[in-house]
């Protein structure tokens, strides 16, 4: 630094140093996945809100709770696979190809119907555990920038990143489903949202990296740090209220409201560089995140010989409301996680999802009772991303109309009832996106080919 303030002045010297991307910070965005729940549900493509017969009815539609005949606890468990192959035609430094993967928990229950009520009416009773949002990530990218300087002089800025966030979303969620009618059902479920029940409800984002500054090719600064970003003490409360419909003996109308909620979050930034320059820096403040409301309908049909049943949905989520706000005063700076930018210069279009399966059941009419039941699922659906739609720019990308990212999904589920007492159901979802994810570094001609493969595998005990 010293050789630059003898040929520039000081005060422009620490300009172009600070025009590296704020010391690493290439400015990646990136939004929470939303979960799916159970291997029996997934397997039909997610295409669940007018079936809803087993436990994992508290996620797609509590009004199917009352379908449930006996005490049972069902546990699911999911690994997941993604990769993310970006293309930048102005930054082919940032080419590559990404890959995660991950495993967890998916969903855990136990419900109880109780045999008398008020009117004989089904009522059931569960206690879930819901995986709700992941917000897994790596990328390992370099960039590489020019500024120009007075006196003739060009900057050139070279910075490696290595970037990886990581953290989870789940929800407590007791629910209960009550039978209004012979032919219609409702339930409602409270998703509770807090770390001291859920110990990892929290996520970080950690970024390593390295720049250097050269002036007409020859080496002015090397500064290499960490930032860390912290959303600790996650707290909030929605709900879903859902309605089950059967208009005729083999028909079934769903329908699902998951409410949107406001919830509060610690942040905290540890920002450490060394090098050619030295800082240390520690910020802590509260914030909240406004996540979105959902609504869904579906409708399935069961064939007369019991065997076959086909399901459609179609919901809508409204990522326009998710915001980020600086301050619990609701006063503070509103950010959209989505793209990473100010709300007011971000707009996003809500995603409209339509889900297709189907479940095949071996059914032989000569035996009432058999040992082993066996099932196949298919299906297929349209599962956008919420995105910005920003067009390229000579300055970077425009405003953009918020349409949504393309993403489209293939599944295979399979299962087996043993005695009447377990059941163990898997189910394999392949979801894919093309010249995606264009707000993840918010560059021109940038973009990326997305791949996930997950695998779901559930088993349920009746008592």
């Amino acid at each position: 630094m010293r050789r630059v303030c003898r040929r520039l002045p000081c005060s422009l010297a620490a300009l172009l140093i600070l025009a590296a991307p704020a010391w690493g910070q290439i400015p990646i965005n990136s939004a929470p996945n939303a979960v799916g729940s159970g291997a029996r549900a997934l397997g039909m493509g997610g295409a669940f809100i007018a079936v809803a017969d087993d436990a994992t009815a508290a996620s797609w539609n509590p009004g199917g709770l009352t379908q449930l005949e006996r005490p049972e606890i069902s546990l699911v468990y999911s690994w997941k696979w993604f990769s993310e192959e970006f293309e930048s035609k102005y930054h082919p430094e940032l080419n590559g190809d990404f890959d995660l993967d991950i495993d967890d928990i998916n969903y855990f229950s136990i419900a109880y119907p109780f045999p008398q009520t008020i009117a004989g009416r089904n009522f059931v009773l569960s206690l879930n555990y819901q995986h709700k949002f992941d917000f897994d990530r790596q990328l390992d990218v370099r960039y590489n920038d020019i500024v120009a300087a007075a006196q003739g002089l060009i900057a050139g800025i070279k910075t490696t990143v290595d970037y990886e966030q990581e953290g989870s979303l789940s929800a407590l969620s007791p629910a209960f489903g009550f039978e209004l009618t012979d032919s219609l059902s409702m339930g409602v479920v409270m998703n509770i949202w807090d770390q001291s029940l859920i110990s990892s409800n929290e996520w970080k984002i950690r970024t390593d990296f390295k720049t250097q500054v050269a002036f007409n090719g020859r080496l002015s600064s090397y500064t290499w740090g960490d930032i860390e970003q912290r959303y600790d003490d996650f707290e909030g409360t929605n709900y879903t209220f859902g309605l089950l419909w059967h208009p005729a003996e083999r028909w079934g109308v769903g329908a699902v409201y998951h409410s949107g909620f406001t919830a509060d979050v610690e942040y905290s930034r540890f920002f450490r560089t060394r090098g050619s320059q030295r800082s240390f820096a520690v910020d802590r403040e509260d914030r909240k995140i406004e996540f979105p409301r959902a609504y869904g309908l579906g409708l399935s049909y069961r064939f007369p010989n019991d065997q076959l049943t086909l399901s459609l949905d179609v919901t809508r989520r409204d990522w326009d409301e998710f915001v980020e706000i600086k301050g619990f005063d609701n006063k503070g700076d509103r950010i959209s996680p989505i793209t990473g930018i100010p709300k007011n210069d971000s707009y996003n279009e809500p995603t409209y999802t339509v889900r297709l399966g189907g479940e095949y059941v071996f059914i032989d009419p000569e035996l009432p009772r058999p040992k082993y039941l066996p099932s196949l699922r298919a299906g297929v659906y349209y599962d956008p991303e919420p995105a910005s739609g920003r067009k390229d720019a000579w300055y970077g990308l425009d405003r953009g109309n918020g349409t949504p990212d393309d993403f489209y999904g293939l599944t295979l589920g399979a299962g087996v009832l043993i005695m009447d007492r377990v059941n163990i159901d898997a189910a394999y979802e392949y979801r894919w996106g093309d010249d995606v994810r264009k707000d993840t570094f918010g560059f021109p001609a940038t973009h990326a080919d997305v791949d996930q493969h997950n695998l779901y595998l559930s088993t349920v005990v009746y008592f």
